[in-house]
């Protein structure tokens, strides 16, 4: 709870959740998200398995194999609840984001419409082994003012969903799937300044070039200050690059050593 003379508080806090001992990248990783928020002037909270304490036992239940889809409503739950401690912005980001341009994500984190997302450009091969780079929408980075309606309305509607879906769950369902419908036809409020890191993208930053590298930057609308490194696909081999630690450490290593040069402006 925040008590007593709030007016030399922060007045957004930052949230992130992880299990007990995180591999060391994603550490580094929440530390660059940590940093960024000291820097900002933002308060910082860490919150373990208990994330999932907010969800009822059926939504636990259902999510069983699929932990993703439940941290998509349980991080809403997280932010209503800092909201009602009297937070006036909370602001969640997934634990495997990487913070490399701290000025630049503090400017791109507007909440004049209330709350704000974030935008990707997923560099993939098609069918035909062609790279392409669909645009979408993501909530790895998903901020909220005290006040704004969206945040019931997404609680509310991630719920129904849950409640009406039938058989294997599906990832992204209340995520990334659920919110590019909305965009489609609301055009939600989204930077690109935390974007997505496909495999193929995170093969060319550590290489330093590439095809995918030159395609993410000519699709994103702008640099990225920040990436989601896509933990889910960590040790597997994916569009022909094999994702592990090495190839993660590497794509950091120059990341934090030099940004501009992986995207230039």
């Amino acid at each position: 709870m925040r008590d007593g003379d709030t007016d030399s508080y922060p007045a957004t806090v930052v949230v992130q959740s992880f299990h007990a001992n995180p591999p060391d990248w994603i550490g580094q990783c929440m530390e660059s998200v940590r940093a960024w928020s000291q820097q900002a002037g933002f308060a910082y909270r860490f919150v373990g398995d208990e994330l999932f304490d907010t969800l009822p036992d059926w939504v636990r239940a259902k999510t069983v194999g699929r932990p993703q889809v439940a941290s998509d409503l349980a991080r809403l739950n997280v932010l209503a609840d800092l909201l009602d401690e009297g937070w006036e912005s909370a602001v969640w980001l997934d634990a495997d984001v990487l913070v490399f341009d701290p000025e630049g994500l503090s400017a791109a984190l507007d909440l004049s419409d209330g709350y704000l997302l974030g935008r990707e450009a997923w560099v993939q091969t098609d069918a035909k082994g062609r790279l392409r780079a669909p645009r979408g929408i993501h909530n790895a980075l998903c901020a909220m003012r005290r006040g704004n309606p969206f945040l019931a309305f997404y609680r509310d509607a991630a719920t129904r969903i849950l409640a009406r879906h039938n058989g294997p769950m599906v990832p992204q369902l209340i995520g990334p799937k659920f919110l590019k419908s909305l965009d489609n036809m609301l055009g939600l409020p989204a930077t690109w300044a935390v974007n997505m890191a496909s495999p193929r993208l995170l093969s060319d930053i550590a290489g330093g070039r590439g095809p995918a590298l030159r395609l993410f930057n000519a699709r994103s609308g702008n640099s990225p200050s920040a990436l989601n490194l896509c933990l889910s696909y960590t040790g597997r081999e994916v569009d022909d690059i094999a994702v592990d630690t090495n190839l993660i450490d590497v794509a950091i290593d120059r990341l934090l050593a030099d940004f501009n040069r992986t995207f230039p402006c």
